[in-house]
């Protein structure tokens, strides 16, 4: 009865403050204009400063904002490659406002949430954020995940088997489990998921993807140990359709791709519905004509939908969902099934994934979420083969099936309060993974293991001054993990110093933890002439937890008419009580690893970024990472101190020119240093390889695109690209030969020389 009477009273409490929200107030509307063209600008955002209220611009370019609870409130106007502008608002200047924003570079004038959780322009935020915004998404002509993540500073993307082609992506120099995806700010994406995960997400799904470097397990959890990448996914905004076509040739192997979106909203713009689909055929690609591929078939299929209805003015309910179908095989004999073939690695996925969550303002101040989130992982898998064509081998190599399940769900509620200067954040989390693996040959390597995690978190952001001048972020987790007996602490601090409009100062200390559990590549079985290698984890497996600190300084601002960017970040985070791996025994086809806690790693260094438009049409941005990554003491397998298959030098420079509103080109030049790749090597009646370290070339890759857009018909447009990857053919040159190669040893770019033409049409 007591628990009955305290909800009454709460939803009582919350109705007024609903119904004093919803009265009184400044009614604000405008336009906002393009300053160049003086054409209106579709989807730029105003949001009232230091509160949760803020509206979009639509088709021609209007917006509104209905009872403002404030005095003089200022208004910070923004839009995805313009420079903002902050006004602020009297008695006699509310409506019928006009706003004209001057073209800047390309991430300047976004809306980034992942550093801290909340809304913050990309170039005010206290926490460096990175940003893959749709249009370089569209520029690359990047497909999925992992090709959109290829032209961005301190972070890579590899694959790390030419014969499934598992990938994964480092920042800085970090193992991929090191870094924890995120999909609309939520952990949906498991260890299992995250094997092949990065190839899964169409392009299709994606509107924005924003990464912060450095421990972020403060609001994030176990995972955001090097950093953060968070996919946000496609909000129906504006009424239309559009079907594409994507075909490659990567060196004469055919690579397809259908796509298909649509999306309405309503007129009040109180609902909305995005749908979406894809479909992509890629056949196998041989090297050095061994017979064994160096890039595996793939066949998969994407469907999904994201939706909102406003049931109350100051409410919202979104619903998303989508399915993911893929089939991947690698190795050789693909006019066999696989266990007929000599050497096979296949997978077939099936994906189920969506979130349904509730958003309310309940004022001015005040406002809090509550969200779910799922993903139902179900795999087949053969990682084997077919040793000589005895009976008694054609029955071992049945053995090599394998099944996975992996339901995992999480939940959670966040209130977000306004208050002089302070944006408090408070929130908890509950995480269920579950993960029965039946991959390996071997009854005794099969996992059944199920991973709870709890967290509270609690976190001030505070703005000394209306001009915030100096930002502080200061804020911790507390989770209490199912594989540990302990409670983790992640605290964080972070700062912003304005020196000027032009010129901030950034510094931070972050933590991040990574839990016991089942990290994605031991659910990579990589096959070495039928042996399987599975890694486990010690008895008494303690966790990882890194201490990052950041220091840097940004200048965004034009110089005379030009945008520039410049920018420098030192960074070091230490890494205490590393995983590494010992190997164990051997037992036929089974290559027994476990993984154990060293003394510790760490990596330090400096990035450098620079962004420039001398021309209205003509942008330039590059970015480039120097750093150092070593383990205390020197790993047994490798006899190194060194981290592997991570170059000390990487970088990028991209331009793009827009000779018109029809015609644009686009180039990218990326650069990868040399690094340690282990290679291991088969030896005639020598059950355990002998394993080697070597050093690798430095690779330079070019692309080129040009891209058309034509009016055929009323209401209907065209847009038709033609270009190179990889220009040159960078591409690893001492390959593995045969049924013995090492699969995993594979560096440097993942394609060779690709030849691409889209066709789009837009309703």
């Amino acid at each position: 009865m007591k628990r009955i009477i305290i909800a009454i009273i709460f939803f009582v409490s919350l109705n007024q403050s609903l119904m004093s929200y919803s009265g009184g107030g400044t009614n604000i509307s405008g336009r906002v204009l393009d300053a160049s063209t003086k054409e209106p600008l579709i989807g730029a955002n105003i949001i009232v400063k230091m509160t949760n209220l803020g509206a979009a611009t639509d088709i021609n370019g209007y917006f509104e904002l209905k009872r403002v609870p404030l005095e003089n409130p200022e208004l910070i106007i923004s839009m995805v490659g313009y420079q903002s502008i902050v006004f602020r608002l009297n008695d006699k200047n509310t409506e019928n406002l006009t706003f004209e924003l001057k073209p800047a570079l390309i991430e300047m004038g976004s809306v980034v949430v992942t550093g801290t959780n909340t809304l913050h322009l990309y170039e005010n935020t206290s926490v460096k954020t990175e940003i893959v915004p749709k249009k370089l998404i569209q520029q690359q002509s990047a497909c999925n995940l992992a090709q959109a993540l290829g032209l961005q500073t301190g972070v890579m993307v590899e694959n790390d088997c030419n014969n499934c082609n598992f990938t994964q992506v480092r920042i800085l120099g970090f193992d991929g489990k090191y870094s924890q995806i995120l999909i609309d700010g939520d952990p949906v994406v498991s260890s299992l998921g995250g094997v092949y995960g990065l190839e899964h997400y169409p392009q299709e799904m994606i509107e924005q993807i924003e990464i912060v470097k450095g421990g972020g397990s403060s609001l994030y959890g176990g995972g955001a140990v090097a950093g953060t990448i968070n996919m946000m996914t496609r909000r129906p905004a504006f009424n239309g359709t559009k079907i594409y076509y994507s075909g490659n040739s990567i060196d004469g192997t055919p690579d397809h791709q259908i796509g298909a979106i649509a999306e309405i909203v309503s007129n009040d713009n109180k609902s909305g519905f995005y749908v979406f689909g894809s479909t992509r055929d890629r056949g196998s690609y041989d090297r050095n004509g061994d017979g064994y591929s160096e890039l595996g078939k793939l066949k998969n299929e994407t469907v999904g939908f994201k939706g909102y209805i406003r049931p109350l003015e100051n409410s919202e309910l979104q619903l998303s969902f989508h399915r993911i179908v893929e089939d991947r095989r690698g190795g050789g004999d693909f006019d066999k099934p696989v266990h007929e073939a000599s050497i096979a690695e296949w997978t077939n996925h099936e994906k189920w994934g969506g979130k349904l969550r509730w958003n309310q303002k309940v004022n001015a101040s005040l406002e809090y979420k509550i969200n779910y989130a799922f993903s139902l992982l179900d795999r087949d898998s053969y990682y084997g083969g077919l040793s000589d064509d005895t009976p008694e081998a054609k029955l071992q190599a049945l053995k090599y099936y394998g099944h996975s399940d992996n339901p995992l769900h999480t939940a959670g509620i966040q209130a977000n309060y306004y208050l002089s200067g302070h944006i408090i954040t408070a929130g908890v989390q509950y995480d269920y993974d579950k993960l029965i693996d039946k991959s390996v040959s071997s009854e005794a390597y099969y996992v059944d293991e199920i991973f709870r995690n709890f967290g509270v978190y609690l976190q001030d952001e505070i703005s000394f001054d209306s001009e915030e001048h100096l930002q502080l972020v200061g804020g911790a987790r507390f989770d209490k993990h199912s594989a540990l007996s302990d409670w983790i602490v992640s605290p964080r601090i972070n700062a912003k110093i304005k020196l000027w409009d032009a010129l901030n100062l950034r510094a931070g200390f972050t933590t991040g933890f990574k839990a016991p559990q089942i990290f994605d590549e031991d659910l990579h079985i990589c096959g070495l002439e039928g042996t399987q290698r599975v890694i486990r984890n010690s008895a008494g497996l303690k966790e990882e937890k890194s201490y990052s600190y950041t220091f840097g300084a940004e200048f965004q601002d034009f110089v005379g008419d030009i945008p520039l960017l410049a920018g420098v970040t030192l960074f070091y985070t230490r890494l205490s009580g590393a995983y590494g791996e010992k190997f164990v025994s051997s037992d036929g086809v089974i290559e027994y690893w476990e993984r154990i806690n060293s003394s510790g790693a760490r990596v330090q260094g400096i990035e450098f970024d620079f962004g420039v438009k001398p021309l209205n049409k003509l942008e330039i941005r590059s970015g480039f990472t120097f750093k150092k990554n070593q383990y205390d003491d020197i790993q047994d397998n490798y006899n190194t101190k060194e981290f592997l298959r991570t170059p000390d030098i990487f970088g990028y420079v991209r331009i793009a020119y827009d000779y018109s509103n029809k015609f644009s080109l686009f180039t990218a030049v990326k650069y990868t240093g040399s690094m340690y790749v282990p290679h291991e090597i088969a030896v005639d009646y020598q059950d355990d390889p002998v394993i080697e370290v070597n050093k690798s070339r430095e690779f330079v890759e070019i692309d080129f695109a040009l891209n058309y857009k034509l009016n055929l018909i009323e209401n209907l447009a065209a847009e038709i690209s033609l270009g190179i990857k990889n220009i040159t053919d960078q591409y690893q040159d001492d390959l593995d030969f045969g049924v013995d190669r090492d699969p995993g040893y594979v560096y440097g770019p993942s394609s060779p020389r690709t030849v691409y033409l889209n066709l789009g049409f837009k309703l």
